[in-house]
């Protein structure tokens, strides 16, 4: 529904409200599943400090961004991140509590809805700046209701929240600095080579987004079920079988991932674009991806032990490399560069976040070698038999 240029900006507005998010909500999100999972009262105490500043600190972000008229896309992605805080909030809690069903349900709930909104923009023909507005709409929406259904709990037990707070504050650098990796590189590439470009970017790193899918639910599940099992987990080797486990599904994902791209180039023709650089950066990112996954196992063990500010520091040294890297990658080879910078930037990430992790737990023993390798040949077989296709 729309030109490259402009899918260019809509991808800049929800990356940029994904980097408000933490910002906006003082990373509470950290402190509720910290806490949390060890003590539901304290949770419940939390979602209700935090989403109050959540909404504050939103308010006064979009009022001061309209006074000094930044560009509507700003503006929305102002709204949007803070109604998506609030709601992240609520989540949150939600997982601490090991209840899954509700968490799916409102999450696919928001995912048909958005989708929804996209049909229906698609068939009136909105503008960008309207699209955007509906969209804030429905998240606030949403968020309002979860938050609604979770205040109706009565919470009177006192906390030290100090404490709680400048550990979730300390964590927000880690948390804009993956953004940096993860979502920089599309404003790098506005500022170079323009909005066609990112158009394309964003249209191979979504394709990929699948394998994010999985990585989501290691971030989520993870955290909650080694804070509650932490001897176990460690006595029964479960980071190696989760890791076997998640290189099988990445490598079956990637397969039916390329395949529909392949179906897609040569018969149905739904994205719209099929450049000679698009394969590339499929195949690029993707990797990029699932060494983030990898990463998740190690940053298990620093959020453990609140190594805040050693995860914090050694994320921010990775989005600095990732920022200079792709910034010399967009210049010498153009857009698939900035795949490369990113791919660069997750390997010194794992690297140097596994040394931290061993440093806290010396008797650590994740097997690396053996899953890379075997992911890695999968994705250059696979890669190569949909070129030939193509």
């Amino acid at each position: 529904m729309f030109t490259l240029e402009d899918f260019g900006r809509w991808s800049l507005a929800i990356v940029v409200s994904n980097l408000l998010i933490p910002i906006i909500a003082l990373n509470g999100f950290a402190g509720i599943l910290r806490e949390g999972s060890e003590n539901k009262d304290i949770g419940f105490r939390l979602l209700h400090l935090f989403s109050p500043i959540a909404i504050t600190i939103g308010l006064m972000l979009f009022l001061v961004a309209k006074a000094i008229y930044l560009d509507e896309w700003i503006l929305y992605a102002i709204v949007i991140a803070s109604a998506e805080a609030v709601l992240l909030l609520a989540l949150t809690f939600i997982r601490t509590q090991d209840k899954a069903a509700p968490y799916f349900l409102i999450n696919l709930f928001k995912a048909l809805a958005l989708f929804g909104l996209v049909f229906y923009a698609k068939e009136v023909v909105l503008s960008l700046s309207v699209l955007l507005q509906y969209h804030f709409f429905v998240v606030a929406l949403i968020a309002g209701t979860v938050l609604a259904y979770q205040y109706r709990h009565y919470v009177t037990s006192r906390i030290d929240f100090k404490p709680i707070l400048i550990f979730s504050i300390v964590l927000i650098p880690h948390g804009v600095s993956q953004w940096i990796m993860s979502s920089s590189d599309r404003l790098i590439l506005e500022y170079i080579l323009g909005s066609e470009s990112v158009g394309i970017y964003s249209l191979a790193y979504n394709i990929t987004l699948v394998l994010m899918l999985l990585n989501s639910g290691i971030a989520m599940a993870l955290p909650t079920y080694m804070i509650k099992n932490y001897k176990n987990w460690k006595a029964l080797g479960f980071d190696n079988k989760f890791i076997n486990y998640y290189t099988y599904l990445s490598t079956l994902l990637l397969v039916v991932v390329m395949s529909l791209y392949v179906l897609d180039a040569n018969y149905f023709g739904i994205l719209g674009y099929y450049g000679s650089e698009m394969l590339p950066l499929i195949a690029i990112i993707y990797l990029s991806i699932y060494i983030l996954g990898l990463y998740y196992f190690f940053a298990n063990y620093l959020f453990y032990h609140k190594k805040a500010t050693t995860i914090s520091k050694t994320t921010f040294n990775a989005a600095l490399l990732n920022i200079v890297v792709t910034v010399c990658f967009i210049y010498w080879i153009g857009v698939i560069g900035a795949a490369l910078g990113t791919l660069v930037a997750y390997v010194y990430y794992l690297v140097v976040i596994r040394c931290e992790a061993v440093k806290s737990e010396s008797t650590l023993t994740i097997e690396l070698t053996k899953p890379i390798s075997t992911f890695v040949l999968a994705l250059s077989a696979v890669y190569f038999g949909a070129y030939n296709v193509l």
